[in-house]
């Protein structure tokens, strides 16, 4: 899959109404999806727009950043939007999440594999996984969980060797005299010695979702397959919600995936000082798989 960057211009307004948003949890519109007559238009406001024309098999994707957008914008949002979208499309399971690798427990009762966290924008999940990272548990993604089927195994993808941090989150990771040009804005973080990323596709065998109460105690539940399965359709990347087809088959993997892997809802204060008791809660119920 590869893709078309134009020059910077402004959004101008668009004549037809979108058919889906993507909105925050504060009520932020943060994608708006419009159809046009060979494809569809993908709008990231104040960011970019992304024109996906169908071309017989495949799609030619085209991107336009805003003036404010820097090349770096541009590119997360291709990567960590548009890739997983045609993705899902095209009939791959592609989630919202970051993920660590957890070697086998000298107990033996649990396997090598990864730890996925899903959650809305914001929510703490590359946080935590770089929490754990710092700590000596590999990432291998921090915004999108690529899986592959085979025999039964879903095999994660490692994704970008980076985080992507605000600068609060980064200086408590890396020490206080980390380096940022702006304290308001994420800030992709290299992988290193101080949070190792793992090169190498791992096996999934937990997946924790987040909860939306950031005051909430530390708490971990296992759901149901039922529980699971609508707990995790609303971090999927869907590109047309009326295409009856693709959404019946996308569900159908979904489906799969809520009853092959253990998933569980994670609550817990976010507070930095908190982070090693959550790491701790996470690795016992890790540890505890069969």
């Amino acid at each position: 899959m590869s893709w078309t960057q134009e020059a910077a211009r402004e959004q101008a307004a668009l004549t037809s109404e979108p058919y889906d948003r993507w909105v925050s949890p504060n009520g932020v519109c943060m994608a708006e999806f419009r159809r046009e007559a060979s494809g569809f238009v993908i709008r990231f406001p104040g960011q970019a727009d992304f024109s996906l024309q169908l071309e017989g098999d495949g799609i030619a994707i085209t991107g336009w950043p805003t003036p404010d957008c820097d090349t770096q914008t541009l590119t997360n949002l291709y990567h960590n939007a548009i890739e997983p979208i045609l993705g899902n499309h095209n009939g791959g399971l592609y989630l919202h999440g970051s993920a660590v690798a957890v070697p086998a427990v000298a107990s033996g009762k649990a396997k090598h594999g990864v730890i996925a966290f899903l959650g809305l924008s914001r929510g703490g999940k590359t946080t935590l996984a770089g929490s754990f990272a710092r700590a000596g548990f590999p990432f291998l993604t921090e915004d999108v969980i690529d899986l592959r089927l085979d025999k039964g195994t879903y095999w994660l993808q490692p994704k970008r060797s980076k985080l992507r941090l605000f600068a609060d989150s980064a200086r408590f990771l890396l020490g206080d005299d980390t380096d940022f040009e702006n304290d308001d804005l994420k800030q992709d973080v290299e992988a290193g010695s101080a949070l190792p990323f793992a090169k190498e596709p791992v096996p999934l065998r937990q997946i924790f979702l987040l909860g939306t109460d950031h005051s909430a105690p530390l708490s971990i539940r296992q759901l149901s397959s039922q529980e699971a399965l609508s707990a995790l359709m609303p971090h999927a990347f869907i590109l047309d919600v009326t295409d009856k087809s693709r959404l019946k088959g996308h569900f159908t993997r979904m489906a799969d995936l809520s009853q092959d892997i253990a998933c569980y809802a994670l609550d817990f204060t976010r507070d930095y000082a908190e982070l090693p008791r959550v790491r701790e809660a996470v690795l016992e119920s890790f540890s505890s798989l069969r």
